[in-house]
């Protein structure tokens, strides 16, 4: 199960990741917004349709949404904070082009992210009395 949820993972990443660098892209190449407000631009992008494919289809989650989601908002913005850091760091401090931060920072990212929202975010959840919150 571990090894189908990774697999799914790593394909709904790959989606987010696609829109997430095509916002970046577009929001620096033809809006004209600096890197960091991009990068932000394209994680709420990738938010969107992770959040969806992951509960449904990468941990066939038995949450209710209202619990499910709020979780899941809190590992993205964690993740978020984690983007931003990164892409200050090696954009601002260390001159890097901004599209070789971003990838970087997509090589640390998910594995956190996975990890929280396999054993947080999206996991079962029972009460005191036994009953699931689906």
């Amino acid at each position: 199960m571990l090894s189908r949820q990774v697999f799914r993972y790593v394909i709904v990443g790959m989606l987010g990741t696609i829109a997430h660098l095509a916002v970046l892209v577009i929001f620096v190449e033809i809006f004209g917004y600096d890197a960091i407000t991009g990068a932000v631009a394209g994680f709420l992008s990738a938010l969107s349709i992770s959040y969806v494919l992951n509960h449904y289809w990468t941990f066939q989650s038995p949450r209710r949404h209202l619990s499910s989601f709020w979780r899941y908002v809190i590992v993205s913005l964690a993740g978020l904070i984690l983007n931003v850091g990164m892409m200050y760091t090696l954009v601002v401090i260390f001159n890097w082009w901004y599209f070789v931060a971003q990838l970087s920072v997509i090589l640390v990212v998910p594995v956190c992210n996975f990890l929280l929202n396999r054993y947080w975010a999206f996991a079962a959840h029972s009460d005191p009395h036994g009953q699931s919150d689906s």
